[in-house]
């Protein structure tokens, strides 16, 4: 136990070498003249500007709406993902016919949806919420389906020597197979999710929303609050990153990997 926390000590310590050296750079080109100083903001204008995000209690607010609209499309797009992957798995004839459409959507970035969906549902939360849903939806479909296709055809012919029932196979055997797929799929999902709200609350304006704030400090010419938004979305997406790891290793602690620690 010692020694796994000295370990992660050194890890932490290690990761912490580069981004405290580019706060060292940022700082030194802010102090190299006015032009320099207002595209890298000295350190403590960002600090001020925290503060002030702080106080006035925006800042809460935005960050609490951004995390929601993230949720909800995680949950939304994930579910259906998750449904429809199963279902196209375990239907050949559905899976035939559904899986060149979802790989064809699969090279359509996201965001090039957002002139369709505006044009079709204005700008709402409801566009928000679909542009999200889907960045989720596709990677998790996709997942769910190729981690059952590719269970080991020896484990399937095992089930069929013990006489399971299907169910009981899919339970025991192929579930548990193509859960680790599944993980990968849900941990990409938890990053499109936050990066596609992040993009949606830029182009559709209703709501509040940390991309929001960035959008009015930049009319402001504020760069010392565009650069906490974007600390905040970036400490907040590995904060989530974090939990969903956490989160599937728990889940499959039952593999042995080769960089397991």
């Amino acid at each position: 136990m010692r020694r796994a926390f000295t370990q992660r000590s050194i890890d932490l310590a290690v990761g912490a070498v580069l981004p405290l050296c580019l706060i060292g750079i940022w700082q030194w080109a802010s102090m190299q003249g006015d032009t320099q100083a207002f595209a890298f903001v000295p350190l403590q204008a960002i600090a001020a500007a925290f503060v002030e995000l702080i106080q006035g209690g925006g800042l809460a607010a935005n960050i609490t709406a951004s995390l929601i609209t993230a949720l909800k499309g995680l949950v939304v797009g994930g579910s259906a993902g998750l449904i429809l992957g199963l279902a196209m798995a375990f239907w050949r004839p559905l899976g035939d016919l559904l899986n060149p459409l979802v790989q064809a959507m699969r090279q359509v970035p996201n965001l090039a949806l957002i002139p369709l969906i505006g044009l079709w549902f204005g700008n709402t939360e409801l566009s928000k919420l679909l542009v999200v849903s889907l960045s989720v939806f596709e990677v998790i479909v996709l997942n769910t389906y190729e981690g059952l296709h590719r269970v080991d055809v020896r484990y399937v012919e095992v089930g069929r020597v013990l006489r399971l029932s299907r169910v009981t196979a899919f339970r025991r055997i192929l579930l548990p197979a193509a859960l680790p797929s599944i993980a990968t799929g849900l941990q990409h999902g938890v990053a499109f999710a936050w990066l596609a709200t992040v993009g949606v609350e830029l182009l559709f304006t209703v709501g509040p929303g940390l991309s929001s704030v960035m959008e009015r400090a930049q009319t402001a010419a504020r760069m010392e609050v565009v650069i906490v938004c974007l600390v905040f979305i970036a400490l907040l997406g590995y904060a989530m990153h974090q939990c969903v790891c956490w989160a599937t290793q728990r889940l499959l602690r039952w593999r042995h990997t080769a960089f397991a620690r």
